[in-house]
């Protein structure tokens, strides 16, 4: 049984899900138009590519978040990892 604060600190399942779901949500609203201007052969090998960046990039910021939790820095928000990462002056400008 998850409790309450398992689900405050989160978890890579988590993590995980929302991560895909941010990802390939936006897309499926356009999925009928694009198997219809595609077909089925190029629509299905689109959606399988989309699938296989969506998950290469999880596995990317897992390991990132990984590392940086080794050396004692935890992150709650995708920004202060990306404070960590890049640092002060590459987050403005990112911003």
């Amino acid at each position: 049984m998850i409790g309450y604060l398992d689900l405050m600190a989160g978890s890579w399942w988590h993590s995980g899900y929302h991560l895909t779901t941010s990802i390939v949500a936006p897309s499926l609203l356009s999925l009928p138009y694009a198997f219809a201007s595609l077909g089925w052969t190029a629509g299905v090998l689109s959606l399988v590519i989309g699938a296989i960046v969506t998950f290469y990039s999880y596995n990317l910021i897992s390991l990132v978040l990984e590392h940086y939790a080794g050396l004692g820095h935890r992150h709650l928000r995708f920004r202060d990892m990306a404070y960590d990462v890049l640092g002060n002056i590459a987050l403005y400008l990112l911003g």
